[in-house]
């Protein structure tokens, strides 16, 4: 799997003059090349980059047609013509349910970083986007265990580089190989007794994952991997201690809809789940004390609504 960098655009609205632009274009394909040297990457943007501002005023088809600017163009076509850049992921995924925002303004490139654990990438022309790590005002929709809906405001931080002084601290998990480079449902399915030897599942958990989009499928991984840390800590008495995930068993008149036929046809309740977002997502599984195990019989969106 590529590293994902998504651009930070709120980097691209300053008024500096086209000679700034050109300096810090510079030092941002230096921080893209530094990152290369780790694994492939790709690089997000809201516009198509040929499209894209720099600068107020000033567009990237302009900069790329400075020749003093070859360079830095040449790598970026080449890495073009390799694919790694991609174009625009669209706000209305997340916007309705996540926003975040940073010094003060609503950022959606750097939110998409938080949300798909990639990196935000930055032209080095303010100092207000400095720094290794990025501090996230994060607001979501959730519901509550009573079935409302509400607010939830966290402050969070997203990995983050303008300059190449910035990468060192995410240069481990750059490199990183394992779970975190499992990149579609299919090899999360083909790996799962690898990454997951106490988290059993019934067939249809096969089709639901493969439904899942790229923002679900980043946080089902990652919930699967707290699931499996618990699992692998209990000792099959009681309840597991949660490692890290938000687990809840079903409320007394909703455990009729987790009824799921078992892997040895009888019908079991599997009322207790994690959740993801954004939007209510959610995973159900049963406790499996004989074996220590876990057994997930659904992942997708709140069953019932």
């Amino acid at each position: 799997m590529p590293l994902l960098l998504f651009l930070n655009e709120k980097s691209c609205a300053s008024s500096a003059s086209p000679a700034e632009v050109g300096e810090a274009m510079k030092e941002f394909v230096a921080v893209l090349r530094a990152a290369r040297r780790w694994r492939d990457i790709s690089l997000l943007t809201q516009t198509p980059l040929p499209q894209a501002e720099l600068a107020q005023g000033y567009h990237y088809g302009q900069w790329a047609a400075d020749k003093r600017n070859r360079d830095e163009r040449m790598f970026i076509q080449a890495m073009r013509n390799r694919a790694p850049f991609a174009t625009a992921l669209t706000a209305s995924q997340s916007s309705d349910e996540v926003e975040y925002a940073c010094s003060g303004e609503p950022v959606e490139g750097i939110g998409w970083a938080h949300l798909l654990d990639g990196l935000a990438v930055s032209l080095p022309l303010s100092l207000a986007w400095s720094g290794s790590w990025l501090d996230l005002h994060v607001r979501r929709l959730v519901e509550t265990d009573a079935g409302d809906l509400a607010v939830e405001e966290t402050r969070e931080q997203v990995r983050h580089s303008a300059r190449r002084t910035d990468l060192p601290v995410h240069e481990k998990w750059g490199r990183a190989a394992g779970l975190d480079t499992v990149d579609t449902p299919a090899r999360l399915w083909d790996e799962w007794d690898d990454f997951f030897p106490r988290l059993q599942v019934l067939p249809a958990v096969q089709k639901q994952l493969a439904e899942l989009e790229p923002p679900w499928f980043v946080q089902v991984r990652g919930l699967l991997a707290r699931l499996q840390a618990s699992a692998a800590l209990w000792d099959g008495s009681g309840v597991p201690d949660w490692q890290g995930a938000k687990v809840t068993p079903e409320h007394e008149q909703r455990k009729r809809l987790c009824m799921f036929r078992d892997l040895d046809g009888t019908e079991n309740c599997f009322h207790w789940h994690g959740r993801f977002t954004p939007g209510a997502g959610r995973l159900h599984f049963r406790l499996v004390p004989e074996d220590k195990a876990l057994r997930i019989a659904y992942v997708g969106p709140k069953i019932g609504k």
